[in-house]
């Protein structure tokens, strides 16, 4: 007797880990952007800008995942 189950309960928990990282990064994003939007209203320049260096660094790599990804 074969477990037929196994192989789906993989691919399930592959799918939710994917799911829980994309969550993650997509929270780090929005999280940065908040911190730099309340650096630019208490005046705090240099935050603001590492803040938004982070946020551009991570949407650009982002891109080249989903490029990569769907490559190959």
């Amino acid at each position: 007797m074969t477990d037929n189950g196994a192989p789906l309960a993989m691919a399930d928990a592959n799918a939710a880990a994917l799911t829980l990282g994309i969550s993650i990064y997509a929270a780090a994003i929005l999280v940065l952007i908040g911190l730099g939007i309340n650096a630019v209203q208490h005046h705090r320049r240099e935050r603001a800008i590492t803040c938004a260096v982070i946020v551009g660094i991570l949407v650009i790599a982002g891109v080249v995942v989903a490029i990569a990804s769907s490559i190959g």
